[in-house]
């Protein structure tokens, strides 16, 4: 065994220090990296990742588009459905008829020509009560007046919807379409008879199924029992509503009037162009059902 010596140097001997060789497996970035060149293969992958997001994002905002189209072409035809769905009168629907279906701008026209429509109803209900007792007061005429206004309240309530209102409600509703002249001008015709006819029941003579003026004035200046002073408040409320259904229907029909003089689609020529095409499809429908 040798003998150390103290003051020996422990670096002299070249193969005993540790630090007098290479360390050739020290960490180098060059081995990570390649020394400065960049991560070329990573941002490659990352930017096709982004393009393929992007790619993605499109097609589903491009669906969701396609989507929602579809979705407003749904409820447009649900509504166009609704358009041709009987919903009149609501207890027992057989017709189309709701204001909603005119256009916005025509709404208030035809809105006013219904309540004048219903108004028409309310009156024949009155006119009714006064001529029922006015034949329960043994008034001239008084049975014959009753039997007539049945007759008004059943028929003229009905003709004067086909013939009329509900020309001019579909005129007001197809305005922009083909076939709203004929229906413009079939109001104009049986609208102005309707006007005739309200000035024959506001005068109301006996014999005419109307409680009128006449009529009423006649109990009036009679003896008072029950049944002629109920047929006199019933006889004042007909009268008010003649003389209503008489004064509205003018103002009515210069307003229809004067819209069709506004529109150069609404005139005779194409009134009745439409009414031979209308002959047409009748005689064509006669012949394929012979």
């Amino acid at each position: 065994m040798s003998a150390y010596r103290a003051d020996a140097n422990p670096f002299d001997d070249p193969g005993s220090n540790p630090f007098s060789q290479s360390n050739n497996s020290a960490f180098s970035l060059d081995d990570v990296g390649g020394g400065n060149s960049a991560p070329s293969g990573g941002i490659a992958n990352m930017s096709a990742y982004v393009a393929d997001h992007d790619r993605r994002a499109r097609d589903l905002e491009a669906k969701q588009r396609e989507l929602e189209e579809r979705e407003r072409n749904l409820s447009a035809r649900e509504a166009e459905v609704e358009q041709y769905k009987a919903n009149w009168p609501p207890f027992m629907p057989l017709i189309v008829h709701d204001i909603k279906f005119v256009p916005t701008e025509h709404q208030r026209n035809a809105r006013l020509m219904y309540f004048y429509w219903l108004e028409l109803a309310a009156t024949l209900v009155f006119n009714l009560l006064g001529c029922l007792f006015l034949w329960i007061s043994g008034a001239m005429g008084g049975f014959s007046s009753f039997i007539s206004s049945i007759f008004y309240l059943v028929f003229i309530l009905l003709l004067s919807f086909v013939l009329w209102y509900y020309p001019v409600y579909n005129g007001w509703r197809r305005i922009n379409k083909r076939g709203a002249a004929i229906l413009f001008y079939c109001y104009f015709i049986f609208g102005g008879i309707h006007i005739i006819y309200c000035l024959y029941m506001a005068i109301g003579a006996p014999y005419t199924g109307s409680s009128g003026l006449v009529n009423t004035i006649r109990l009036l200046i009679g003896e008072h029992n029950v049944s002629g002073i109920i047929g006199i408040v019933f006889g004042i409320i007909a009268c008010v509503g003649w003389i209503v259904q008489l004064l509205g229907g003018l103002v009515l029909y210069k307003l229809v009037w004067a819209f069709k003089n506004s529109n150069a689609e609404i005139n005779w020529a194409n009134a009745k162009t439409e009414f031979t095409g209308l002959k047409t499809i009748f005689k064509l429908f006669k012949g394929s059902s012979t």
